[in-house]
């Protein structure tokens, strides 16, 4: 009798347990529904502005007279988007000024991870810079993940380029590489972080498409910006007032590319031959960092300019990782004194 009464009382636990858990799930599916989306990629809406290269469809927007110098600007991420760096618009005064969404990144078609490697995103690039620069050198401009992407592209294809701007790129190497997700995961570590990643999760279930990434890429998407956003992560300023400057033509919706990110940066990822190949590039390299990074901001970068053969840094004050955006007007400044071969 005391048996059966045991396993009665433990079966009701169980039974209790299992309602609770049920209940809060569609609680937490209820109470996420709201305005949720994900926009289409270049795959499925033809109204973005895209460019085809040897099959390959980017979606890419260009500024200025393409008679001008051609200025390339690469995004962060992996995974991200070129729309917080469109402040670089400013320079079609003077450059034909070029930018475009990585492959299976922002908005352009997602693709299996097999397709993305770090030699892939050199060889799209290279692709870029032989469409817009028609055989002539380019100019580079490179955002964190970007700017490792740019240091990878010169080191094999040195005689590209005529300037580099790196402006706080993350790891030159696999060091760096695991510098980097263990901090990253070491954020993880916090009650805010799974509140925020419980969230994430059921608000993706509100989503209806537009294609079977979309959940992943939301998801992906949050936690990638919450990380970037936050002065904790060591990205931002502690200032509040220190926010980004929209720029002043139309932005694309933002999308995040998991799948990139997840082939890009992974335990697997080789990035030795950044590093290695880097004293190819002969010319003149602009290392640039904000004054509020903590994490790979100027202490950071010196420490990777001894990779280049002619390095220089310039600091941008009141502005945190995404530079670009928080402080467009010293940032431009820098890049302009830069490539018009003056004092920085």
């Amino acid at each position: 009798m005391r048996t059966r009464q045991l396993f009665k009382t433990i079966g009701f636990g169980l039974l209790t347990l299992i309602g609770v858990t049920m209940a809060a799930l569609v609680g937490l599916f209820v109470a996420t529904d709201g305005e949720q989306s994900v926009p289409h990629t270049v795959a499925t809406d033809t109204t973005l502005p895209r460019v085809e290269i040897d099959g390959v469809t980017f979606h890419a927007e260009t500024f200025g007279d393409p008679a001008n110098p051609t200025v390339v600007v690469v995004h962060g991420g992996p995974g991200g988007d070129y729309g917080y760096l469109l402040n670089l618009h400013q320079l079609a005064n003077d450059y034909f000024v070029v930018f475009y969404d990585q492959r299976g990144a922002g908005l352009s078609a997602r693709v299996p991870a097999e397709e993305i490697t770090l030699q892939s995103s050199v060889e799209d690039l290279h692709r870029i810079v032989n469409h817009f620069g028609q055989g002539e050198t380019v100019r580079l401009v490179g955002h964190s993940w970007g700017a490792m992407l740019v240091a990878a592209y010169v080191g094999q294809h040195p005689d590209s380029a005529a300037q580099v701007v790196l402006a706080e790129p993350g790891a030159l190497d696999n060091a760096g590489l695991a510098r980097f997700s263990e901090r990253q995961a070491a954020s993880a570590w916090s009650f805010a972080y799974y509140r925020l990643l419980v969230s994430a999760i059921f608000e993706s279930l509100h989503l209806d498409g537009p294609d079977a990434e979309a959940q992943m890429d939301y998801i992906y998407g949050q936690m990638s910006a919450n990380f970037t956003n936050t002065a904790a992560s060591g990205y931002r300023c502690e200032d509040e007032n220190v926010v980004a400057v929209q720029p002043d033509v139309p932005v694309p919706p933002r999308r995040f590319g998991a799948t990139a990110y997840k082939a890009l940066f992974n335990p697997e990822a080789d990035l030795s031959p950044i590093a290695a190949n880097a004293d190819n590039f002969r010319g003149d390299v602009l290392f640039m960092a904000s004054e509020c990074s903590r994490f790979i901001g100027e202490a950071f970068q010196r420490g990777q300019m001894g990779l280049f053969p002619q390095a220089k840094l310039v600091v941008i004050p009141d502005a945190g990782h995404e530079m670009i955006g928080e402080n467009p007007v010293e940032s431009l400044a820098a890049i302009r004194a830069y490539f018009d071969g003056g004092d920085l």
